[in-house]
Parts: C-alpha cells; structure tokens; sequence
C-alpha cells in the first residue's frame, strides 16, 4: 500500500477531535487510528477501496453533508437534547447499568492474593 496515502490517514486522524465525554477505548479517533494500523499493517488491499474510504472518512472530518443537507433538529431520536445523550453515555452511567469494561479475572484474583501496596498502607 502506498505510503503517502498512510501518511494522508494519520494527519487526517491526528486533526479529529477527541470526544471528552468518553475514555480513549470508546473515543472514534482512537478507534479509526487502530484500524489504520490494522489495515496498513496486514496483507497489501486495494489502493482505490482505500482512497474512497480515505475520502469518506475526508467528508465527515469536514461536515459536508451537514452542510450539504442541513437540519432544524434539536434533538436525537429519544427526543434527548445533546447534553442529555452526553451525560447518558458517561463513564459513571455506563458503569451503573452495568456496561464498563469488566476487570480481568486473572488480574482481580492477583489483587486478592497481592493487593497494591497502597491499599495495605490504608487498612493498617
């Protein structure tokens, strides 16, 4: 695959705005740099299939379509305002309805057996 049109994927990555509302697992510029890698790493893919998505990923980066199409809506499709969605899809209501990232087993059975030495200094 060409290495110019690699180079064209991590600028355009690098200027996607990271979501603050989110950790960097469930951020899309984290996710869309890891495919990147992905795909330039494994087996040579068609050079135009690339340069199309390429462009697509270009025209959201840009909000053409938003500009193209333009809309008076104010809310999302549950009828929740923008802050509203931001404030459901937090760490902490994720964590309450039970959708954050689970522990390891094997690490939450090492933190009985050794616990960190910062917690055996809080219980004496």
């Amino acid at each position: 695959m060409s290495r110019h049109l690699y180079k064209q994927y991590l600028r355009l990555i690098a200027k996607w705005p990271k979501d603050q509302f989110k950790t960097p697992e469930r951020d899309l510029s984290m996710f869309l740099s890891k495919q990147v890698e992905t795909v330039f790493k494994s087996p040579p893919t068609e050079a135009g299939l690339c340069e199309r998505r390429y462009h697509a990923l270009e025209k959201l980066y840009n909000n053409e379509v938003i500009t193209l199409y333009p809309h008076k809506y104010t809310s999302g499709v549950f009828g929740l305002k923008l802050h509203q969605l931001q404030e459901a899809s937090s760490e902490a209501n994720r964590k309450h309805f039970g959708l954050a990232k689970k522990e390891n087993i094997i690490r939450k059975a090492w933190n009985l057996v050794a616990p960190a030495k910062e917690s055996s200094h809080k219980s004496q």
